[in-house]
Formats: C-alpha cells, structure tokens, sequence
C-alpha cells in the first residue's frame, strides 16, 4: 500500500514540476506514507495556489519550524537520584517493570553516544541482573537488533536520504540499536558538529539512563548518586531532527515518527519548544489528522506540547497581562488537544 502511495506522489511530483513549475524538479524532501499521504517539497511561496489548484492535490499547508524544548528551572534543581520516589518508578522496577524488551526512540538534537549512561556492557550486565532477578534470560526479552533492521530497511525514510546505507551502519550497540540524522541525512547523530545542544541526551538519560556505571577494573557500581533512567532496561533509537541544517521542521519529525513505528518502537518522545499556542493558521489542522492516526498504531508518542512560557509574553494587542492566573501556553503539535495550562 505505501509502495503505491508513493507511486501515486511520484506522478503527482512530475505533473507539479511540468505543469507549474516550468519543468524544473520538484524539491521533494520526503515521501510520507505511513501516517499521512504527504509530499514534503520546497517550492517558491508564489507557486502555491497554483499546487493546490492542481486535480490530485487535497490541500498545501506550511509547516512549522521548533526549537528544542528547553526551560530554567531557576533556582530548582530536579534530580533523578529522587524523583524515582516522586513519579513511582522505583516502585515498578519492583514488580519487574524495568523496561527490558522496550524500545524508546527519542526525536531530538541527537545523543552523546559514548555517554557512560548508555555503555553497551553496563547495560546488558544491568539487564542480566533485571532476568535473574525475574526468573529470566536476557534471549526472553525481545531486543532490538541488526537483522530486525535490515528487514524493515527498504521500508525505512532513512534508507531513502543516503544511498547504500546498511543495517551494520544505523546499529550502533545493544544500548543504542539504530540511531540516524533525519535533518542532515547523514549517521551523526552527536552534538558535536553543529549548535543545536545536547537536550537530547538529557532527554534520553531521563528516560534510558543504565543503573549502572563500569569501572576501570570492568566491575560495576549501581548509580545511585547520578542519573538512573524511568526506563532503564529499555534500548534507546536516536533519532536526530536538530542539526547543521537547523530544524526541527515538521516533516522532519514525522518522518521519524513514521520510522519508529515500522521498527516497533513502544513509545517515542519528542520535546517541542512552540511560540505557536495551538494550531491556529489556516492548513495546519492538517497535522492533527497525522496526530490522530497515530491512535491506529500500538506506538505511544509523546510531545511536550511547546511548555514556551505564557501567552503574555508575545502579546502584541494588550488583551492579556502578566499576572492573569490563566495564561500557561500549550504550543502545538501536542499529545493533548488543549491550548491552555493553569
């Protein structure tokens, strides 16, 4: 079926480069199939109404731009060696509900991979004490690895950005099973190279961060004093949408979402920063329908929903005011369709 849809775009891509663009390529920047039948292009603003008059074509709407989701805390300092207690996740690693056998992908500005919280050995040996303790193997638990990417490659986004690219090179360890660079279209997927931070390792450390730290002498120490994930046990997918070439665009991010789905990721976190309070421009409705699909998948995406301070920050019309109660604003694309916080 999306072999077809694509088929279908490809035409439809041909008659908008004869029919309106004077023969000249269309700059298709991707080909979604999954969660949306949706040509991402580049074209000059002036072509628009002339796409959209186009038999075949439902609608052309602009997509937005975000930045990474990131906020002072102030004077606070939030800690994960406490908040185990705060969200109850100790409590659930109590009852065998470590992560093991998870999948989180995590769509962001990438992730330090040499990182002590995501070592390869520290990991499987966290995860050979999580099956003994349950009455387990770790062959029970069921891990992502290089031959379930290479069976889902053809069908992958990322296979369609770099020409040749094999499992072997988006499988990067047990830990960290398959990470790509989604807005530079290339495998680096670190914050070395380019501005944009290093929230997603934050990110997935609150999320993924090993229980345990090696030692020089290759023993092993319970992280108790530093960071220890929600979901410890469970492998990490990096999926890089911040980069280089700045981002994170929309059909940046659903590309990615797309792609988590085809490799059976449990759940996928995207934190958004969006000055944006809801979709409110005519078109972008458009990408509550791709929200909505996504309750036709067993995938549970997560957004931040903005969390970009208030609606009197931006106000240029006097119609709100700093000290209203009301004013907290939920950006969009979110998990929840609501626009305001108290």
């Amino acid at each position: 079926y999306r072999t077809g849809l694509k088929v279908q775009q490809q035409a439809m891509a041909q008659r908008i480069s004869q029919d309106v663009l004077g023969g000249e390529a269309l700059d298709v920047v991707w080909n979604m199939t999954l969660l949306t039948n949706t040509i991402s292009a580049n074209v000059p603003y002036g072509k628009i109404e002339a796409i959209e008059a186009l038999d075949g074509v439902a609608s052309v709407t602009l997509e937005n731009r975000y930045e990474p989701d990131v906020v002072s805390t102030g004077d606070a300092d939030p800690d994960m060696a406490t908040s185990g207690a705060m969200i109850g996740s100790t409590a659930a690693w109590a009852d065998g509900y470590t992560g093991a056998g998870s999948k989180i992908a995590i769509i962001d500005t990438g992730l330090d991979i040499d990182h002590p919280s995501f070592d390869e050995s520290a990991f499987l040996y966290g995860l050979e004490r999580s099956a003994a303790r349950f009455g387990k193997q770790v062959s029970d638990y069921d891990l992502m690895t290089e031959e379930d990417i290479t069976k889902v490659l053809p069908r992958l986004h990322a296979s369609e950005r770099m020409s040749g690219l094999t499992a072997d090179e988006l499988y990067r360890t047990a830990k960290i099973p398959y990470a790509f660079n989604y807005i530079d279209e290339d495998l680096d997927v670190t914050h070395d190279n380019d501005a944009q931070g290093d929230h997603g390792t934050h990110v997935a450390g609150i999320a993924t961060a090993n229980r345990y730290v090696e030692n020089a002498d290759g023993t092993y120490t319970y992280a108790d004093n530093g960071v220890v994930g929600v979901a410890p046990d469970a492998q990490v997918v990096v999926m890089k949408v911040f980069g280089k070439n700045g981002g994170a665009y929309a059909d940046d991010y659903i590309a990615a979402i797309e792609d988590a789905i085809v490799l059976d990721c449990d759940s996928v976190n995207l934190s958004l920063g969006s000055a944006a309070v809801g979709f409110t421009t005519p078109g972008e409705a458009y990408f509550d329908n791709v929200m909505d699909s996504l309750d036709e998948t067993d995938t549970v995406v997560c957004m931040s929903a903005g969390n970009s301070g208030n609606w009197a920050e931006d106000s240029v019309n006097g119609l709100l005011f700093a000290e209203d109660s009301n004013t907290g604003r939920v950006g969009s694309p979110g998990t929840y369709e609501n626009s305001l916080a108290v």
